[in-house]
């Protein structure tokens, strides 16, 4: 089984995705053997209200659940995120929600109210390193590279919870692993000549790696050559391409008919 743990459906504004709904994401799961997938909406990182994005995502999934886990992208700077996040869990039954300050314009310390709350909501906090390569971008694109020190001395206050990193080339200065737990998707693993994702399994072991693909902003197929190519045992691969997904969000532990 693969479980993705960073995909987007959503326009682009900098440039035109070929593929950008829940429709495409399934056919190219489909296509990568990938069962099932954490998706967000790329709306909720350019809309004024956030939340809104996350209304459109559980109306576009709404006959994918069994493949497609929603996760909420909330600013903790808008007016009533409190309630947002609220319905995101209780209502809208999502279980991560991703955080990306630099597109919501807030220093990372302001995000300790919003992993508070989602931790009393029993939900995964997920922060967003880059959505894309900086060196691509736009003039107009406010996303950066995420501040490791900054986020390292956030997440070391809450030594109780885990924490999802999507799209980060190494963990936050001076992180350590076990508490709190973190856990860092593959996607910036990939290429270097095969030597990058080697010294990631050095340096983090395979029980601190997730798959992910950052689908549909990217192809999928390097990320999954990275972990074919890769110097690990049958269980080890299983850990990252699902196992250790599954263990921190019970809705992907779910037996479906999708999975195999």
């Amino acid at each position: 089984m693969i479980y993705d743990a960073d995909t987007w459906i959503g326009h682009w504004p900098f440039r035109s995705l070929p593929k950008k709904s829940a429709a495409d994401l399934l056919r190219e799961m489909d296509k990568h053997g990938i069962d099932k997938a954490l998706v967000a909406s790329l709306h909720g990182l350019f809309y004024t209200d956030a939340h809104e994005a996350n209304r459109e995502l559980v109306k576009e999934i709404r006959r994918s659940r069994d493949r497609l886990v929603p996760c909420a992208v909330i600013n903790p700077a808008y007016y009533g995120w409190q309630q947002d996040l609220r319905q995101c869990r209780e209502e809208f039954g999502m279980p991560v929600v991703r955080l990306t300050p630099d597109y919501h314009n807030y220093p990372v310390q302001r995000a300790a109210a919003i992993v508070e709350a989602a931790h009393e909501l029993k939900m995964l906090v997920a922060f967003v390193g880059r959505v894309i390569d900086t060196r691509g971008r736009n003039w107009l694109d406010p996303g950066r590279e995420a501040k490791g020190d900054e986020l390292a001395a956030l997440i070391e206050k809450y030594p109780k919870a885990s924490f999802l990193l999507l799209n980060f080339a190494e963990a936050p200065q001076g992180k350590r692993w076990d508490k709190p737990a973190c856990f860092l998707d593959t996607v910036r693993f990939q290429g270097g000549n095969g030597e990058r994702m080697p010294r990631a399994l050095e340096k983090y072991g395979p029980d601190r790696l997730v798959f992910g693909s950052t689908l549909l902003l990217r192809y999928a197929k390097p990320a999954l050559l990275a972990l074919e190519v890769a110097p690990l045992t049958k269980t080890q691969r299983e850990r990252i391409l699902w196992r250790n997904l599954a263990g921190l969000i019970p809705e992907l532990r779910r037996v479906t008919a999708a999975s195999r």
